[in-house]
């Protein structure tokens, strides 16, 4: 009986160590499997790749329903961009696009001026960034000339006549000045380029061109030309004509506000009075043109009749025989009775020319009564130019302004 108490004792321990052998076994194999598991789903899990980009995509301001955008050096790592002159820098928030993950820094809404260059800081997803210097300008249009002027023979300054329209310069010099050396002096714009420098010494004998080039590009491409001072001798003044022939029932009044005022008057059987100048020209001006210019007027005697006007004209004078002489007129008086009126004629001359016989006259129509109607002529100028467009400038915006 004792025996067999041992025997299941025995058998009862060796079954349960057989049972926890065995449920360690199961208990590890499962762990194992478990472990496997985790390990193949970490294994297919995708792994996580942060962004590297860190540049600017493009930068734009939009004006006036017009975007303009920047030009993007990515090698130098500079951006540039340029908007219409006068822009208020201040006042400008441009649009900065970058990469979805990255940061940039500063904001670029905290920026109050890009005229010297802002630096920003692009920072990508993985944390590697790199910097970009935006410059934003709005470069000046400006390209006109503020001040031109030439010096005399005494280095006394000669300021310019400049047309915009036309962009021409024009001098009045005097006849002792040396035309094919003249010192010129240019005041620009701050940021614009002349392609004369200042105190350079240009030949004036024949036109001459000059560029100036604003801050932006554009450029305005400037003729500069001289004329004469006015070579009729004593054309006004409170003088008695000196220089001058006159006829008959010519002469001159002295007015306090005009100074000579030069006068025909024609009566029965005295056929069209003149007055005369003949004018020597200076230096060589062939080819070139002369102006005739004064204000003309006709103060009628009988109020029906008809009514004579004043005129001017001339022919030239030269080394030439008289078929090629230019008879200059057509230049008269249109417009009523005592209303004074501008008239003028610019005619190109010959070569050898040496000067021009000038006369104030008294037109002779059909049926006009010799009745003692008078033709007035003041401010009266001969004047030589480079070309017909610089004298038609003169009449128009410098005679008598």
């Amino acid at each position: 009986m004792k025996t067999t108490l041992k025997n299941i004792l025995l058998i009862t321990l060796f079954t349960s160590l057989f049972l926890g052998f065995v449920s360690c076994e199961l208990e590890d194999e499962i762990n194992e499997d478990i472990e496997k598991t985790i390990e193949t789903e970490e294994e297919n899990e995708p792994e996580v790749i942060l962004s590297t980009e860190n540049a600017i995509t493009s930068i734009s301001v939009m004006l006036n329903d017009v975007e303009y955008n920047a030009e993007i050096d990515h090698l130098n790592n500079s951006i540039l961009l340029t908007l219409p002159s006068g822009t208020n820098l201040n006042e400008i928030l441009p649009n900065i696009i970058i990469p979805e993950f990255a940061t940039i820094s500063p904001d670029p809404s905290s920026v109050q001026n890009y005229e010297e260059g802002v630096i920003f800081t692009i920072t990508a997803e993985d944390g590697t960034s790199q910097e970009y210097e935006v410059t934003i300008i709005a470069p000046s249009n400006e390209n006109s000339i503020i001040n031109i002027t030439i010096e005399n023979e005494l280095m006394e300054p000669i300021t310019g006549f400049t047309d915009e329209e036309s962009k021409s310069i024009l001098f009045e010099v005097p006849n002792t000045l040396d035309l094919t050396a003249v010192k010129i002096n240019i005041t620009i714009p701050e940021d614009a380029v002349a392609s004369l420098e200042t105190e350079s010494i240009i030949d004036l004998s024949s036109t001459t061109t000059m560029n100036i080039t604003a801050e932006n590009g554009d450029v305005s491409e400037y003729s500069v030309s001289s004329y004469t001072t006015n070579l009729l001798t004593n054309p006004s003044g409170d003088n008695n004509g000196f220089g001058w022939d006159f006829d008959p029932n010519t002469g001159i009044e002295t007015t306090a506000e005009y100074g000579n005022i030069f006068y025909i008057t024609a009566y029965e059987g005295d056929f069209s009075p003149h007055i005369y100048q003949t004018v020597t020209f200076p230096r060589d001006y062939s080819d070139k043109y002369v102006l005739f210019i004064g204000n003309l007027t006709t103060e009628k005697v009988l109020e029906d009749s008809i009514t004579r006007h004043s005129y001017l004209w001339a022919y030239q004078l030269g080394d030439f025989s008289e078929d090629d002489w230019i008879y200059m007129q057509g230049m008269g008086h249109r417009a009523g009775a005592n209303e004074w009126e501008v008239v003028s004629g610019s005619h190109k001359l010959l070569p050898n020319v040496t000067g021009t016989y000038f006369q104030l006259g008294q037109g002779l129509r059909n049926g006009d009564p010799y009745d003692g109607t008078t033709c007035k002529f003041r401010d009266l100028e001969v004047r030589l130019f480079e070309s017909a467009e610089d004298a038609d400038i003169y009449v128009s915006q410098v005679y008598n302004q």
